[in-house]
């Protein structure tokens, strides 16, 4: 067996183990006292209140063993918990299998299984921005709300990680400049513009609206994003988030749906194409659909056909969404 192939899978198996964890944190953070709660200590039944043994609290495994359900009190376990962990391995296993564009010391990432300090931490790096992205989305599915407790720590840890490895790229471009000084000037503007745009969005929204259309929570999620990735990536995020988010949302207000739309997990979806597919993206934005715009006969057509449902469809979530107000 070849030392890749162990090393991609102890990074599965290291995901599936955190994303177990990320159930416990996006559980306890919101649901507990902040005084008394812990991430810590053995989970238990948040039915029985039994504690649950480590065989059934297996990643994935311990779900499907147990038909997904409880053995303490046979209540039924939610499919979330398993599809969490394993979403979890296969963004581990991606670092290293098919690393994202990033740069260390100058030089563009795209080794990680080569035995080097400063590329193990870029992974290190990467595998805490996705476990902080799943934790603050989850959470924010559930409760509307994403918290401090993990934003603020996450903006910290993105502008650090610029000093070394700085997987947020570089800015300047400068041979003058010393790459991790440059790397640390990309995080920080990454920080600034992630957040700066969604809080102009916010502000804007707001007075439109004359309500609060976007919380102060996304405003410090999109900087923490903005902080990892860079400012580019963090503008891509923001694009992104927004189409899935108004595509989704449409179709869920459509079939009775909620009106009120979390948009951390849109946020987290929107990142995660950035820091994976950001080329292919753009290259789709830039090259590939104004190409088949201008050699197409049926594009106006087609694209007037769009922009007529997709009116339509604001017609529907505006109607719904004052209904709801």
């Amino acid at each position: 067996m070849s030392t890749a192939v162990v090393v991609q899978a102890g990074a599965a198996l290291l995901g599936a183990c955190v994303g177990s964890f990320l159930n416990v944190v996006a559980y306890r953070l919101p649901h507990e006292d902040p005084a008394r709660r812990s991430l810590g200590g053995r989970s238990r039944c948040p039915r029985c209140r039994q504690q649950i043994a480590w065989y059934d609290n297996l990643p994935v495994l311990g779900w499907l063993l147990r038909g997904g359900r409880a053995r303490c009190c046979g209540g039924r376990i939610g499919i979330r918990y398993p599809i969490v962990e394993a979403a979890t391995a296969a963004l581990y296993w991606s670092v290293v299998a098919f690393p994202p564009r990033a740069h260390l010391a100058g030089q563009d990432f795209a080794a990680p299984l080569h035995a080097t300090g400063t590329a193990w931490a870029a992974v290190l790096v990467l595998w805490v921005f996705i476990a902080l992205l799943v934790a603050a989305a989850l959470i924010d599915l559930d409760t509307y709300l994403l918290l401090d407790v993990l934003t603020k720590p996450g903006m910290a840890i993105g502008l650090a990680a610029g000093l070394w490895p700085g997987v947020a790229g570089r800015l300047a471009g400068d041979p003058s400049v010393p790459p991790n000084l440059d790397s640390l000037l990309a995080s920080v503007l990454g920080l600034l513009v992630g957040g700066g745009v969604v809080w102009l969005v916010r502000v804007a929204g707001s007075r439109v609206f004359r309500k609060e259309a976007m919380g102060f929570g996304d405003v410090k999620y999109l900087a923490m994003i903005g902080a990892f990735l860079g400012w580019q990536e963090a503008l891509l995020t923001l694009f992104l988030a927004c189409i899935c988010g108004a595509a989704l949302g449409a179709v869920g207000l459509c079939f009775g749906g909620s009106a009120r739309i979390p948009f951390g997990p849109y946020l987290a979806v929107g990142a995660l194409a950035a820091m994976f597919v950001r080329e292919p993206t753009l290259e789709f934005l830039f090259v590939t659909w104004p190409e088949w715009q201008r050699g197409s006969s049926s594009a106006p057509w087609l694209l007037s056909a769009a922009a007529v449902l997709s009116l339509l469809a604001l017609f529907v979530v505006i109607r719904k969404g004052r209904r709801a107000g």
